[in-house]
Parts: C-alpha cells; sequence; structure tokens
C-alpha cells in the first residue's frame, strides 16, 4: 500500500491497526520514523490552517515500527482500520 507523508503522521497519532503480506493477524501501527521529513503542514497560523508540504511521496522510510517492536514493510500493508479518512 502506498501511504503518503500526512497520512503517516496522522498514523503516528492515531496507531491504527494493520494487515500485512504474510501474517492474518492485525498488527497496531506504533510509529514510523519521519526525522527530517516535512511536518504535516506548513505556514500554519491562527487564522489559517496552512498548507500541506510538497514532497508527499518523495524520501519516505520505507519500514515501520509495530507494538510488538518489529519492524515491517509500509508496502506489505494490504488491509487497515482505524483512521481511514
Amino acid at each position: 500500500m502506498k501511504i503518503p507523508l500526512m497520512k503517516r503522521h496522522a498514523f503516528n497519532y492515531t496507531k491504527p491497526m494493520v494487515k500485512v503480506n504474510g501474517s492474518d493477524s492485525w498488527i497496531q501501527w506504533e510509529e514510523c520514523d519521519l526525522t527530517g521529513l516535512p511536518p504535516e503542514r506548513e505556514e500554519v497560523s491562527f487564522y489559517g490552517h496552512g498548507t500541506i508540504p510538497k514532497g508527499q511521496w518523495d524520501n519516505l522510510p520505507e519500514y515501520f515500527t509495530a507494538t510488538d517492536g518489529k519492524q515491517y514493510k509500509v508496502e506489505d500493508i494490504h488491509s487497515l482500520t482505524g483512521d481511514m479518512e
């Protein structure tokens, strides 16, 4: 599954349940290390919600860490529940 940067930021907060290739059980997303990547929104102010930064598909990490401590490939996700928006 292809997941853009903005959605990965959201997943780090909501921690959805996902299924990956090779496993029939649900795995809970814990964190995807987004250090050095753009923030969720730029130019946020009291009156404006800001803009989505450019480069939503550039230099994204290949792995995420689950609550079980193991790392899984983001592209191996085939189902998810929780944060669907």
